[in-house]
């Protein structure tokens, strides 16, 4: 893949359950995924519509995840067609829902949810 902007690579307790995740909730699709030695997933390109995300198992000395860490500063935004229907989604797959999808100022509808990884996720479509 070539990147032309920021790629979050996010560190999660278990890779397999986030891919999932993200493939049934946002639609992911794998790119490539790499095993380490004993098994766990060292890197996976994930394709959300038209952004990489990259996922990984958390590694001591290279990685924390952001459950070991109590949470993630870090929030991604991620635009999809119906943001009220990918956050019901994401709830019913075991998310925290933690605002409700609504207009915002900027003229998108917006919701936010923590995934069951720790990380936090701005849902947002056009109106």
């Amino acid at each position: 893949m070539a990147y032309t902007c920021v790629v979050p690579m996010l560190a999660v307790h278990d890779a397999r359950a986030a891919i999932r995740f993200y493939k049934d909730v946002f639609g992911a699709s794998v790119e490539t995924k790499v095993l380490s030695d004993d098994g766990r997933i060292a890197h996976c390109e994930l394709r959300i519509g038209k952004a990489a995300v990259m996922v990984a198992d958390e590694f001591e000395g290279h990685n924390r995840a952001a459950r070991h860490l109590g949470g993630s500063p870090v929030l991604l935004y991620l635009d999809v067609d119906d943001a009220d229907q990918v956050v019901r989604r994401a709830v019913s797959a075991g998310a925290t829902l933690l605002r409700d999808v609504a207009p915002q100022p900027h003229g998108a509808r917006v919701g936010k949810i923590e995934d069951p990884f720790g990380h936090i996720w701005m849902v947002a479509s056009e109106n």
